[in-house]
């Protein structure tokens, strides 16, 4: 029979080759895991084992609230869903106030607002986005009225005039407000009972307004004189304003067929003086005789031309 020595190792190396089992130990633990390898070494034992563990404590006690929050995540969430599944908050009533030429079908249609849609899932800033692109809308609110309704309260553009876009052969009115905003076109059975801007061209148009300016801008500027509520010349009593290349600025009314030309500066001041040649054309009952009103003529501001019919 044979017999194999073991191999003699000195005391301090047997040392050393535990202490290197134990920090391999220690390194497969989640309290072991790392410490620095460089330098001293952590004690080993019970005094090292109690650093490892106010380690992992401390570990612990960094990550615990982040576990609490993501839990009450999911909870939120589950919540929401179920709400978001029942037919408590089903949408079964829309309030619309403000619309006169918006309908009721293209508020839902643009709002996106359909039968049975849960109020939880309704993005009610969304909607207000959609619905403000109908060319009626100025501005929109819409607010969630729990369990079930839905309120849209709309501001619409107020019509002032009427402009032609197109010119004399092809005619494209549209609406515009007192600020000069074209509002729509006007369309087969909508209201014509507005003063007409004509003759107006694409330069007068900038991003659906009147330009600061412009022929266009002068001819509604007579309005906003007209619209003052002089009893000799109300809104009411023009027909139109026609943008012309010679004479500028002509003036129709409804009840007398003859133009008044403005040419195109001083507006304010022709105005003011047309409402005296009207006064006196009224008093004496030559109103029904006059041809024309020329309020420059010969570009001189206190010469005014009045023709009158030439009697047969």
């Amino acid at each position: 029979m044979a017999y194999s020595f073991k191999r003699y190792t000195p005391p301090k190396a047997q040392r050393r080759m535990r202490r290197k089992l134990w920090s391999k130990v220690l390194g497969l633990l989640p309290f072991g895991r790392g410490h620095k390898r460089a330098g001293k070494q952590p004690p080993i034992g019970l005094a090292g084992v109690q650093t490892q563990r106010k380690k992992k404590n401390f570990s612990l006690a960094k990550t615990l609230p982040l576990f609490v929050l993501f839990v009450l995540c999911l909870v939120g969430w589950g919540i929401y869903q179920l709400l978001a599944h029942t037919d408590i908050f089903r949408i079964t009533e829309l309030r619309l106030t403000g619309a006169r030429s918006v309908t009721e079908r293209q508020v839902l249609q643009l709002a996106g607002l359909q039968q049975g849609i849960n109020l939880m899932v309704f993005n009610a800033s969304a909607a207000e986005k959609k619905i403000a692109t109908h060319p009626w809308v100025a501005e929109v609110r819409v607010k969630k009225q729990w369990p079930s309704g839905v309120l849209v309260d709309i501001r619409e553009y107020m019509p002032f005039a009427m402009i032609n876009q197109g010119g004399e052969s092809e005619r494209k009115l549209s609406y515009i407000d007192y600020t000069g905003h074209i509002i729509a076109e006007v369309q087969e059975g909508g209201s014509l009972d507005f003063p007409v801007i004509n003759g107006a061209e694409s330069d007068d148009i900038a991003e659906g307004l009147l330009v600061q300016g412009s022929k266009a801008e002068g001819a509604l500027q007579l309005l906003h004189f007209a619209a003052r509520g002089n009893a000799l010349l109300p809104l009411q009593s023009v027909s139109e304003v026609r943008i012309t290349a010679d004479k500028g600025l002509v003036l129709y009314l409804v009840d007398h067929p003859f133009p008044i030309h403005f040419g195109s500066d001083y507006l304010q001041y022709k105005f003011n003086r047309l409402l005296q040649v009207l006064k006196n054309l009224y008093d004496s009952g030559e109103i029904n005789q006059v041809a024309a009103i020329e309020m420059a003529y010969g570009d001189n501001l206190n010469k005014m031309l009045c023709r009158f019919v030439q009697p047969r």
